[in-house]
């Protein structure tokens, strides 16, 4: 009888770890068509601390699922054209906040040799994404913004920051950014 009863709760809380594992994929597939690397050559965006203004970089982004699809980490390195310098890197986590059923995110990197972190919450509308983020750098710099994301023609994606509020002073939005795809597909799990 004891061993039925310990046979019954595992599959009660192995089947309830399977149905939690799924409500994040579902929340998260949205992220799917961006599951891959990616790159551009683009100029950088001035308007966060720690950036040079209006000169041209390489940009090398990846998304991959972590935690059996239960998340989304998307990766980031900006280095001059010819070089290996630095000019920003870091991490964006997004994840299913179980509290609000929303996509919450976690943001942390280095503009230059300016470290920053940040929080957001995602929205999405057909294919396209927006990411309502705000970062404080370690100067105390308080930037608000909203990153739209969606895939474009020829294994392309489009991105571009909107909405910048920063230390309370609005700022214009960015251009429109092309990356291309550089893997060939999606890795499987």
């Amino acid at each position: 009888m004891i061993n039925l009863v310990k046979s019954l709760i595992s599959v009660v809380l192995l089947s309830g770890g399977l149905f939690a594992q799924s409500e994040a994929y579902e929340a998260l597939k949205v992220f799917e068509p961006f599951i891959g690397e990616w790159f551009s050559k683009h100029n950088s965006v001035g308007a966060f601390e720690g950036l040079p203004k209006n000169k041209q970089i390489e940009s090398a982004t990846k998304y991959e699922w972590i935690t059996d699809k239960t998340a989304v980490m998307e990766t980031w390195r900006s280095t001059f054209p010819n070089s290996d310098k630095r000019v920003n890197v870091g991490s964006i986590i997004y994840s299913l906040d179980p509290s609000t059923n929303t996509i919450k995110s976690k943001h942390f990197g280095y503009d230059g040799k300016v470290y920053w972190s940040g929080k957001g919450w995602v929205e999405t509308k057909d294919s396209t994404i927006y990411v309502y983020t705000e970062e404080l750098t370690i100067n105390g710099t308080v930037t608000k913004y909203t990153t739209i994301r969606r895939p474009a023609e020829n294994n392309n994606l489009e991105s571009q920051y909107i909405d910048f509020i920063q230390n309370g002073k609005p700022l214009k939005d960015q251009p429109l950014r092309k990356m291309r795809r550089i893997d060939v597909s999606p890795k499987k799990d």
